[in-house]
């Protein structure tokens, strides 16, 4: 009787060890990923993405652009294992209309993308207008 209480004490205390290093582990995740959210819409950030589009579209932001707003999506973000954070914003409100970027951080708080990516629609609305 004694082993079997002894053997039920060394499982319980396994499962407790897991289900802390599980619980922990998830804490971890959640804080990474404020953390990324956190970068991806600072105001910093939003140079980088700003000075892009007006450089894309001359008239963004105004009534005679093709891009009239644009959102973080916060469910895209991941870093990449080259460095940076890869940051995917939204056009317009139109998942279809995108672009990826690549957040690198200068180490005085600004940040620089290097390179960019756009959805084949938002191409082919951009070369429209030009």
């Amino acid at each position: 009787m004694p082993r079997k209480k002894k053997v039920k004490r060394i499982l319980l205390s396994i499962v407790a060890l897991i289900s802390i290093g599980l619980g922990g582990f998830a804490v971890y995740q959640h804080h990474e990923k404020q953390k990324m959210i956190e970068i991806a819409t600072s105001k910093e950030a939003r140079k980088v993405y700003e000075e892009y589009l007006k450089n894309k579209d001359q008239a963004a932001f105004t009534s005679k652009g093709i891009i009239q707003s644009y959102e973080v999506d916060k469910s895209s973000l991941e870093y990449n294992p080259m460095g940076g954070l890869m940051v995917r914003i939204i056009l317009n409100e139109e998942q279809s209309l995108n672009i990826d970027f690549n957040l690198i951080d200068n180490g005085d708080g600004s940040y620089h993308s290097t390179f960019y990516t756009y959805s084949p629609e938002l191409n082919e609305l951009l070369e429209e207008n030009n």
